[in-house]
């Protein structure tokens, strides 16, 4: 690659010195500097990106605006073709672009990719820490901010993702433990539950099923049989069947008696659906989650316990932990696409060794 700096006068009498060179599709480039050593240091820079092919022009460059828009136009594309994209899952991500990435107070909207570096995702991942977002949702933007600029990539416009790699350090040490509801208080909702609503009770607090997969389950994917519930597809929040949300998803979870006996009373009196649900709307079609949820809160009322209709989950598993399956059977069962997932969220239930015993027994076997 040719280039060289040259120290230029200015019409209105500035001293700037000019790094002059050919990119690597032979285009002659040059860029102004107020000082020879900011010139010197770009000139080894782009001199490494020429010749490693990966030099962009800022005037070739698209804002972090621009860039977060066409992404999401290629996503609502996967969505309008059943393409691995839910309706939900795009509003998130359009969310996420409009009330963070791009939002003035804290984004880097104007910023072009071009420019974009590690330093300038780290600084707006501070920023939104500052400014009150959670962990949560500060490492949720990044990872959009990630998917956005990943999708630059492949279109050519960008070499390098500077979000990739930028993490948000914990608070605390101690993980997050997922609430399990107490056995008896599960008894008690199920005992005070009507013969409608037990089956959904009883299925989501010993199968451990997403309120989505419930509301997708066919009986077709329930087997009598050989006493397992198949999980092969589930409803979004826009009321849309399509697949479980990762290929962890696919799974068969074993269901004992009470589960069986439990659906087999529900399909005498289940609403007839052309869909072939489990739980269907009461005409027939995909069950509302907020219609359950309706009646869940009714019925904790009832009862006076307090908890979510996703903790019938976290206690499905915990059983499991009880009976004894091991880390990778749970995992299988819970739809979990990691061991590591599993023991983030149920690390704390599983049983410890009695250590002391055991050093006992060490010393026992040494001493006599």
């Amino acid at each position: 690659m040719m280039a060289t700096i040259r120290k230029r006068t200015l019409p209105s009498g500035l001293v700037r010195w000019q790094v002059d060179f050919t990119d690597q599709a032979g285009k002659r480039r040059s860029k102004l500097f107020p000082r020879r050593k900011d010139a010197d240091v770009y000139l080894v820079k782009v001199r490494s990106l020429v010749a490693n092919h990966t030099y962009l022009a800022d005037s070739d460059s698209t804002t972090v605006a621009d860039a977060a828009k066409a992404w999401l136009d290629h996503c609502e594309v996967r969505c309008k073709t059943g393409r691995r994209m839910e309706r939900s899952t795009l509003r998130g991500y359009s969310d996420y672009v409009r009330l963070h990435i791009t939002a003035s107070e804290i984004g880097i909207g104007d910023k072009l990719i071009a420019q974009l570096t590690r330093r300038h995702v780290n600084e707006f991942r501070d920023r939104m820490l500052l400014n009150g977002r959670s962990e949560h949702l500060t490492r949720r933007a990044l990872s959009v901010l990630k998917l956005a600029l990943d999708h630059a990539i492949d279109n050519g416009q960008l070499f390098t993702n500077a979000a990739q790699g930028v993490r948000v350090i914990k608070s605390s040490r101690i993980e997050h433990k997922a609430p399990v509801p107490t056995k008896e208080a599960i008894r008690a909702l199920i005992e005070a539950a009507d013969e409608d609503f037990k089956p959904h009770l009883i299925v989501s607090a010993l199968g451990g099923l997403r309120a989505s997969e419930l509301r997708g389950l066919r009986w077709q994917d329930v087997d009598f049989d050989r006493g397992f519930i198949h999980i092969r597809q589930r409803a979004d929040a826009y009321n849309q069947m399509g697949e479980p949300k990762s290929r962890a998803g696919f799974r068969d979870i074993p269901a004992g008696p009470m589960v069986l006996n439990a659906l087999r009373r529900w399909k005498l009196r289940c609403p007839k659906n052309a869909l072939d649900l489990v739980f269907p709307a009461p005409q027939g079609g995909i069950l509302q989650h907020t219609k359950t949820q309706a009646r869940f809160r009714k019925l904790l009322e009832k009862v006076e316990v307090t908890m979510r209709w996703h903790d019938l989950r976290h206690f499905a598993v915990s059983l499991w932990i009880e009976q004894g399956f091991s880390i990778k059977e749970i995992m299988t069962f819970a739809g979990h696409s990691s061991i590591q997932m599993t023991m983030e969220r149920y690390g704390h239930l599983f049983p410890s060794p009695d250590h002391q015993k055991a050093m006992a027994m060490v010393e026992a076997k040494l001493l006599g």
